[in-house]
């Protein structure tokens, strides 16, 4: 009770410097937070972190950790356990935020521990699962805690469950055949008693080390079962976190007055500073005299020969249009990349030109036509104006005309991908590393054809659970014959795009779309110029790659999968959220939950929940399948050692299963449209002069 009367002092008085974001450590389930307990602090908005925990003769935490949004924590998560069978237990994790830490009051969040249950398709609440309601407040650089814990965060049961009118008569020590199916306040919030959590987490005067003191609610009643002899120990625990670099997140504590614990985390946060002074704006340079103009053919490659994607250019009269089309959507801000354009424009094309035109597009679709006035570009980069000034005089409109000409491309890129599986039953971590060296052609506007050769490193599928839910035919549980070639094509396609009417857009694709399945398909998108919404339909008809070879495919094994697609994007269309319904290809029906962020330099974190009925009608908990995954992809520049740019991906998914698996289409149209888009121009438009 002395702990909960410092937070209530504390809490009661404005404090001298609310929370910063920047500042934060992990806990011991890969989450922020203190060690055994969660805090109401959030990561970096878009980070990703990923780590072990040891905890002596205890758990061995195997986590991957991501902020998608800046009210949303999603971790997944495998914890090793004593045992005969040395035993796992894997988890997803969630954390809300309800409210920012403010001069009216601290921080609040809601979350829980295995909020799917035990692993991804066994019945019943997990060993670890458990709810929670916190609150934090920063008092100067000590970072105070106080929560209520349900479940395995409750097991104290200091209070009688304030929520037991929505637990009815539900107990969780009953039975698991007595569990409800569908997870609702009844087996989120049930039991007759909850525990009081918290704890202080003090900022040293050392950069980058702080130090934690909690008390717990849990009792180990898990372990207490599994050994008569288990002494679970104190409830308090006492321990370090040090930040040494920008990636590394170490911690060592001693816990229970008994156990010492040692964990080792990487962290990856977004290259975005908001503290950085402001850049002085590009200079441009008098307009040249008729004589000294380029042509529009030349000004297109000087503009190549700067690092800028033209594919055209043309001068008529008083207006100069340049036509970028970046592939893989460009990693630089749109915004910024106009702007280059732009101010290029300015400084070679003839001096009777007054308005600079940039059509922005993809993949030879052009997406919106923006014109700026000359003389107001020439007065921002002369300190009389600003990039704010500009956009009230821009004119942003479809892209109607088409080029004069479209210079033929070829790109030759490269995809590092490290795939980790935490839901396994049977192995705290399953992995498959490959890498992929794609080329991509598009000899004419419109047409794009495909090709990928697929590296595989070492795996250790076999300790995959491809029993789980299995479908009559395999859709991804064959995955070790697939990963276990040395050398294998990925995929190798044709797709042809087109632009019926403003706004719409549509694409056929024949081939090898991924590693498993090739076929045909056909998708439209449609997305007015300025709406943060759009509407899509995806229809395949695809057939099993045999393994054994590069081309063949199994004709009596033929899927039909679809999805109905809607996107609403955030302001800047720096956030997207996808809701897909459809068939899977399993051939079971449900629906997939998908949040997307992008951020500067092309860096993009991904996170999907996917639910559907289950192959061939097999049932779970749920009355169906969960699914979920999370990915963080950041782009790389060619150098000495990598001679062409690419990708590096780093996934946490379940791998090798039957239910809830969509189709990899390696040229999915929204990704094409909306780096060239109004929303991202508009998110990026203080990008302009820089």
């Amino acid at each position: 009770m002395r702990n909960i009367a410092i937070f209530i002092l504390a809490a009661a008085f404005p404090a001298s410097a609310f929370a910063d974001e920047a500042r934060y450590s992990l806990s011991d389930w890969g989450a922020v937070g203190l060690m055994q307990v969660p805090s109401a602090r959030m990561a970096t908005d878009g980070s990703m972190s990923g780590g072990l925990t040891a905890l002596g003769d205890l758990h061995r935490h195997y986590a991957i950790s991501a902020q998608p949004l800046p009210w949303l924590e999603v971790t997944a998560r495998n914890s090793a356990y004593p045992g005969y069978y040395g035993l796992t237990e894997p988890g997803l994790d969630l954390k809300f935020r309800l409210r920012r830490e403010d001069e009216r009051g601290p921080a609040l969040v809601v979350g829980g521990r295995d909020v799917t249950g035990s692993g991804l398709d066994l019945p019943g609440k997990g060993r670890f699962a458990g709810e929670y309601i916190a609150l934090s407040r920063r008092w100067w650089d000590l970072d105070l805690t106080l929560g209520m814990g349900w479940g395995t965060l409750g097991e104290a049961g200091h209070l009688r469950n304030p929520l037991r009118f929505l637990g009815g008569r539900f107990r969780r020590d009953r039975d698991p055949s007595s569990w409800p199916t569908i997870r609702g306040p009844k087996a989120w919030f049930g039991g007759e008693r909850v525990a009081l959590f918290g704890g202080v987490e003090w900022y040293t005067p050392v950069d980058g080390l702080s130090l934690k003191l909690e008390s717990s609610g849990d009792r180990f009643r898990a372990q207490r079962q599994d050994e008569p002899g288990f002494d679970p120990g104190s409830r308090y625990s006492l321990g370090l976190s040090w930040h040494p670099a920008s990636w590394a997140d170490l911690g060592a504590a001693y816990e229970q007055g008994r156990r010492l614990m040692l964990r080792l985390s990487v962290r990856f946060d977004p290259a975005v500073d908001a503290d950085r002074p402001d850049r002085p704006p590009p200079t441009v340079g008098p307009r040249p005299s008729d004589g000294a103009a380029l042509s529009a053919d030349a000004i297109a490659l000087v503009a190549r020969s700067r690092g800028l994607p033209v594919r055209a250019a043309r001068i008529d009269e008083e207006t100069a249009t340049l036509w970028l089309d970046p592939a893989g959507g460009g990693r630089m801000p749109l915004a910024r990349e106009v702007g280059d354009a732009a101010r290029l424009l300015a400084d070679l094309a003839p001096p009777q030109v007054e308005r600079l035109r940039i059509v922005t597009g993809g993949g030879g679709l052009d997406t919106a036509a923006v014109t700026l006035p000359r003389r107001d570009l020439e007065r921002a980069a002369s300190h009389r104006g600003s990039a704010e000034e500009i956009w009230r005089t821009t004119q942003v409109a479809p892209a109607a005309e088409p080029p004069p000409y479209w210079r033929p491309r070829l790109d030759l890129s490269t995809r590092l991908v490290a795939g980790f599986d935490l839901a396994e039953l049977g192995t705290a971590l399953a992995q498959r590393t490959h890498t992929d060296v794609m080329l991509r052609a598009e000899p004419l506007r419109g047409l794009v054809l495909g090709g990928g050769l697929r590296v595989n490193a070492a795996n250790d599928l076999q300790f995959l659970d491809t029993n789980a839910l299995p479908a009559a035919q395999p859709v991804r549980s064959d995955l070790p014959r697939y990963a276990d070639r040395p050398l294998s094509l990925d995929h190798a396609y044709a797709a042809w795009l087109a632009r019926p009417m403003d706004g719409l857009t549509t694409r056929l694709s024949a081939g090898h779309m991924e590693e498993m399945y090739g076929g045909i398909g056909a998708e439209a998108l449609f997305q007015p110029l300025t709406a943060r919404w759009a509407v899509g339909l995806d229809l395949n008809q695809v057939w099993k790659r045999r393994p054994e070879s590069l081309f063949a495919i199994d004709r009596g094994d033929a899927r039909g999968t679809g999805h109905a697609s809607l996107y609403w994007e955030a302001p800047g269309a720096g956030a997207t959220t996808a809701l897909r319904l459809g068939r899977y290809l399993g051939g079971d029906w449900g629906g997939t939950v998908e949040v997307m962020r992008r951020f500067d330099g092309g860096i993009g974190l991904t996170a999907h929940a996917t639910w559907t009925e289950g192959p061939d009608g097999a049932q779970s908990r749920f009355g169906g399948r969960m699914d979920w995954g999370l990915s963080l992809v950041v782009p790389i520049a060619a150098s000495g050692w990598m001679p062409v740019g690419g990708t590096v991906e780093t996934a946490v998914r379940t791998l090798g299963r039957d239910a809830g698996q969509r189709l990899q289409q390696p040229l999915p149209l929204y990704d094409l449209r909306v780096p060239g888009g109004i929303g991202r121009l508009t998110g990026t438009w203080s990008h302009l002069l820089n």
